[in-house]
């Protein structure tokens, strides 16, 4: 079976020769709190049984190397004054363009925060670039969360690439500073492939078949101290 692909093509030539500005795997773009938090090695003694911290835990590095990270891809300047709703853009070159989602269409009609900050109005940019994934695959389009950006963040979407490649990401504008410098290169969008296909869900009563799992599966952690490499790798299906 053919595996599965997604390009990311350039629409303004020599963009692709920007290493900053080039997508790349999502694991290039690990957080740099997460570089620097220490690993806290699991403590296993008579007095205490410690599991260390998050970096024994494999969800964050699954999390981490998903999909692809789109860098901004040109220094842009977004203006925007809530009180009189003026807003302009200023990047290099007019090919790096914005647009404005007046708030009618989707801020005034919900209670947007995110990572607890408001929201003042959506910007939507033309990107430079399209994505074509293999016949039957999609892409999720979201913000890269664990970067922690508080002045903007990408709204979440699908887009499906192997019939429309065109991405124009909303930007969701979190600062109340008037003016928001996004320099080229900072990590912008995370874009995760996926197939589309469907997944029929139920809701039952556990039966004695699955409590056997159940009980197999637990006795397999249960008898292991948290945070060990053992416990990791196994949590992670090593």
């Amino acid at each position: 079976m053919k595996t599965p692909s997604i390009e990311f093509i350039s629409t303004i030539p020599g963009l692709e020769t920007i290493e900053e500005v080039v997508p790349k795997p999502a694991i290039k773009y690990i957080p740099e709190w997460w570089k620097k938090m220490p690993h806290v090695p699991s403590l296993h003694s008579i007095e205490e049984a410690v599991g260390g911290n998050v970096k024994n835990c494999p969800s964050f590095m699954d999390y981490f190397s998903q999909g692809y990270i789109l860098p901004m891809w040109a220094d842009v300047i977004l203006y925007y004054n809530s009180e009189t709703e003026d807003w302009a853009w200023r990047s290099p070159d007019s090919r790096f363009s914005f647009s404005l989602h007046n708030n009618g269409q989707y801020l005034d009609h919900v209670d947007h925060k995110f990572l607890g900050n408001p929201s003042y109005t959506v910007f939507k940019a033309a990107c430079p670039w399209r994505i074509i994934t293999s016949p039957g695959y999609s892409v999720y389009q979201l913000p890269v969360f664990y970067h922690f950006n508080e002045d903007f963040s990408v709204l979440p979407g699908i887009r499906d690439a192997d019939s429309y490649h065109q991405i124009n990401p909303q930007i969701v504008i979190h600062s109340d500073k008037k003016e928001i410098f996004i320099p080229r290169g900072t990590p912008f969008a995370q874009y995760i492939p996926f197939k589309r296909e469907k997944v029929l869900g139920s809701v039952r009563e556990a039966t004695e078949s699955d409590i056997k799992r159940f009980n197999k599966d637990d006795i397999r952690f249960t008898t292991k101290f948290m945070g060990s490499d053992v416990y990791v790798n196994e949590r992670k299906g090593k």
